[in-house]
């Protein structure tokens, strides 16, 4: 199968979306940078929701056609029932692909950060009923260092209602105002909480709250906003995919190798913590596997 890298526009327009049309209110900006963070954005219909997952049950098994193209893919879900995360679904799989390009969310992109959105990476994660799939406390800037300067937005995909039972979100309001801390020491498990990191004024303000979201609908959040998920203990599964994005003229912090093409920190891990800088070294991200998402 071609790899989808290649593509830099959906393969099948999103019908039925005006791809001029703001999706959210000057309320809503208002709100996301008051408190860091969207729920319940309307996105996709339950049929568009349904090809992604047809794509995704094909993707659970580990021999899957296009396996190659993943930056970072594990399942053991044909063995114990257990969790997949993977990196790089839009190489793999068109739904996957082609949900880059949903006018709703890139418009939303663009509206938060008020520039052009690039991708950074997507990421698949699925929680089966009955498992854990704890993600710990953390901030995602702190695994994307090597992109800068920061401003950055993520947009959470829910492809199964998600709630206090089946493990949804969690975030902390106004934890995106705080400073950049350091990495969990596991991030899917409960060790290492960043929040032995925070002032005591901080701590007396770290009050999570639910992100309760339908199927179909998005979240929206902050590089630095604090945010986990606790175990799906349903019977039910809790399914997501994210995309990551980045202002276009981001850059590397240090002009890092590739393998194959790809920047080497895509590769299986985050990389090293960088310092921030506005003046990053590395080169612009952009081109086969950083592309343009919307123009404005």
């Amino acid at each position: 199968m071609p790899d989808l890298a290649h593509i830099h526009h959906a393969v099948e327009e999103w019908s039925g979306h005006d791809p001029y049309a703001e999706t959210l209110t000057e309320q809503q900006v208002a709100d996301y940078w008051r408190d860091g963070f969207l729920i319940g954005v309307p996105v996709l219909t339950d049929a568009e929701v349904d090809r992604i997952l047809a794509d995704i049950d094909e993707v659970s098994d580990p021999g899957h056609e296009g396996r190659e193209f993943w930056y970072e893919y594990n399942s053991d879900a044909t063995s114990t029932g257990g969790t997949v995360q993977g990196i790089g679904g839009w190489r793999v799989r068109q739904s996957l692909h082609d949900l880059l390009w949903h006018p709703r969310i890139t418009s939303a992109f663009a509206q938060i950060m008020n520039a052009a959105p690039r991708l950074l990476f997507d990421q698949l994660f699925l929680k089966p009923p009955g498992q854990s799939g704890v993600i710990n406390w953390h901030q995602d800037y702190s695994y994307w260092t090597y992109s800068q300067p920061m401003n950055h937005v993520t947009c959470w995909v829910a492809l199964d209602d998600a709630d206090l039972s089946n493990g949804c979100v969690h975030y902390v309001p106004g934890s995106h105002k705080w400073e950049l801390l350091q990495r969990p020491t596991k991030l899917m498990q409960d060790v290492g909480s960043i929040y032995e990191q925070l002032t005591p004024e901080q701590q007396a303000q770290f009050t999570p709250v639910p992100a309760e979201v339908k199927r179909g609908s998005v979240l929206f959040h902050h590089p630095l906003m604090i945010h986990g998920s606790h175990p799906n203990t349903s019977d039910r599964p809790r399914r997501g995919t994210t995309i990551h994005a980045m202002a276009d003229g981001t850059r590397a912090a240090v002009d890092e190798p590739t393998i194959d093409g790809v920047p080497a920190w895509l590769m299986g891990g985050a990389g090293p913590f960088y310092p921030m800088t506005e003046n990053p070294q590395g080169p612009l991200l952009e081109g086969t596997y950083f592309p343009l998402l919307r123009k404005v």
